[in-house]
């Protein structure tokens, strides 16, 4: 999702929570106002195993466009209407 004081953000596509690793491997949490505090990696990603079961996923199900579209057509029966906006690429000069 982007990088931050020399921490990567990582964002899962299925639990939509943050691992926060920097270059390096090791973990981080957030510590307010931009910074980043060191977390233990095994805990972080037993929070995100944990999140992942209570979806009914694991770390390998696949964040695909079948995946996708379960999780739409799931959210759709629920009454949840969904609006998607793609932007394309396009070339934008600064002066």
């Amino acid at each position: 999702m982007g990088r931050v004081n020399g921490i990567n953000r990582y964002k899962h596509g299925i639990t939509r929570t943050y691992l926060n690793l920097d270059d390096e491997g090791n973990c981080y949490l957030p510590g307010g106002r931009g910074t980043y505090v060191a977390a233990d990696w095994r805990t972080e990603l037993g929070k995100l195993e944990a999140c992942l079961a209570a979806l009914g996923s694991t770390l390998t199900t696949p964040y695909d466009a079948d995946f996708i579209t379960q999780k739409r057509n799931a959210l759709q029966r629920q009454g949840i209407s969904l609006l998607t906006i793609t932007v394309g690429p396009h070339e934008t000069n600064v002066h």
